[in-house]
């Protein structure tokens, strides 16, 4: 807040990318993860879901974390860092009605990394629409 506008909007611009980049390329996956291993069978497939969960992590680190830095204020940052921890919360319990689902067989772990990459992908989509402007100024 105390930089000349030219040096914060320099500074800003070097979030925005790596975040963009991050939500890009989850949001391309979805749907068309891991589908030749599917053909393979339930371990490979289980293997790759696992890498997708991952990559996904990786992927939303560099998006949260940059995300974070685009915020306007104090406020908002804090609201943000309200709104993942309770996102926190609400994903380990999905995750466990998921894990509940499906308590055994070869399918379980396979079908709890998608369950984990849908919830992942759809709060970057959100946040992406809540902080859109944020990104996109």
């Amino acid at each position: 807040l105390d930089l000349p506008l030219d040096q914060a909007i320099q500074r800003r611009n070097t979030y925005k990318g790596p975040l963009k980049a991050a939500y890009a390329r989850q949001i391309a996956l979805i749907g068309k993860d891991c589908q030749t291993e599917m053909a393979q069978g339930q371990q490979p497939y289980n293997i790759c879901m696992g890498q997708a969960d991952e990559e996904a992590d990786r992927d939303y680190a560099t998006f949260y974390n940059n995300l974070q830095w685009l915020c306007h204020d104090e406020e908002q940052l804090k609201t943000l860092q309200s709104s993942q921890t309770t996102w926190k919360a609400y994903r380990e319990s999905a995750l466990n009605a998921a894990h509940a689902a499906w308590s055994s067989g070869t399918g379980a772990p396979g079908f709890a990394g998608e369950v984990y990459l849908t919830l992942l992908r759809d709060n970057m989509r959100e946040l992406y629409k809540i902080y859109g402007l944020n990104i996109t100024q």
